[in-house]
């Protein structure tokens, strides 16, 4: 009976862990002074996993001004949901886009490459401004920012590029020198 009621016991604690991170979630916003309505209020506690991201980025979307301080509140309360919590807000409030990386990394340092990487996925014309906001919340991690920073460019740009409808035509050169050139050979 025992065992049975420890196992009980302990598959509930498990089931619940996002329950309490959420909870810790919506504690964290209110200690920050994060103004919520009811229905932000509900959202965030009944978030699990990448609704809590979609829950923040509608409250920064409510309140642009306090973006920064959402943030900073979400992603130390929730830590494994910084980039998906930090691509939301960005996108829910692109010119507060420096602000919300620099709230986020200096909220969840070890996560400064995977937070820039989502920021600049989520609003790549401020690349630079978000790189320099995350390297000067974490100038330790500068190198692996950077470097998250030009892979998440580099990811946009082929993603525009593929996604792109215009005709396109490919042209070769060929050199204009004696002995022609140009010219395809004849199988016989």
């Amino acid at each position: 009976m025992r065992k049975a009621l420890s196992s009980l016991t302990l598959a509930v604690a498990l089931a619940s862990g996002q329950a309490f991170a959420d909870q810790a979630t919506l504690a964290a916003l209110q200690t920050a002074g994060v103004a919520l309505t009811e229905a932000q209020t509900q959202a965030v506690a009944a978030a699990e996993g990448d609704a809590l991201a979609e829950a923040i980025a509608g409250i920064v979307a409510a309140n642009p001004e306090a973006a920064a301080s959402i943030v900073a509140a979400a992603v130390a309360a929730a830590p494994a949901q910084a980039a998906a919590i930090t691509a939301a807000a960005v996108s829910a409030a692109p010119a507060q886009a420096a602000a919300i990386t620099a709230a986020a990394v200096s909220a969840a340092p070890a996560q400064a490459a995977a937070i820039t990487s989502a920021a600049v996925s989520a609003a790549p014309a401020q690349a630079a401004a978000i790189t320099d906001a995350a390297v000067s919340a974490a100038p330790a991690q500068a190198g692996a920012i950077n470097a998250a920073a030009n892979n998440a460019v580099g990811n946009t740009a082929v993603a525009s590029a593929a996604t792109s409808s215009g005709n396109t035509t490919a042209s070769s050169s060929v050199p204009s020198s004696s002995g022609g050139g140009g010219g395809s050979a004849s199988p016989n």
